[in-house]
C-alpha cells in the first residue's frame, strides 16, 4: 500500500502535465515549381506536441523542410516555394482549436 501511493501520485502528475501540452495533427501543403507545372505536396503530420502554437508551428516548419528535401530527391521538378500552408487540429485537454497558417520553409 505504501509503495502504490507514491506511484499513483507520480502518474497523476504526469497526466496533468501532459494535459497542459498542445497536441496537433493535420497537413502541411508545399508547392514545388512555378506556373502550370507547379505540383502540390501534402505532408500529413500527427502527434506534434508543444507548449503553445508557436512551438508547434516551429516543429511543423522543420518537418516541412525535411519532407521537401525527400520529395525533391524523388521528383526533381524545381525548387519549393518559400511559404507552406499549415492546417492543424489541436487539442489541449478538452479544448479543441483549428489552426491555419502560412509558414516560411526556405
Amino acid at each position: 500500500m505504501t509503495k502504490t501511493l507514491p506511484i499513483a501520485i507520480l502518474l497523476l502528475m504526469a497526466g496533468a502535465a501532459q494535459a497542459e501540452e498542445l497536441v496537433c495533427q493535420g497537413d502541411i501543403v508545399s508547392t514545388q515549381g512555378e506556373g502550370i507545372v507547379a505540383r502540390k505536396h501534402r505532408f500529413e503530420v500527427s502527434g506534434i506536441a508543444g507548449a503553445d502554437i508557436g512551438a508547434v508551428l516551429e516543429q511543423c516548419r522543420k518537418i516541412a523542410v525535411e519532407r521537401q528535401v525527400r520529395a525533391a530527391r524523388k521528383n526533381p521538378g524545381g525548387s519549393f516555394r518559400r511559404i507552406s500552408e499549415v492546417e492543424l487540429e489541436c487539442t489541449r485537454g478538452s479544448e479543441k482549436t483549428k489552426v491555419r497558417r502560412n509558414i516560411q520553409t526556405e
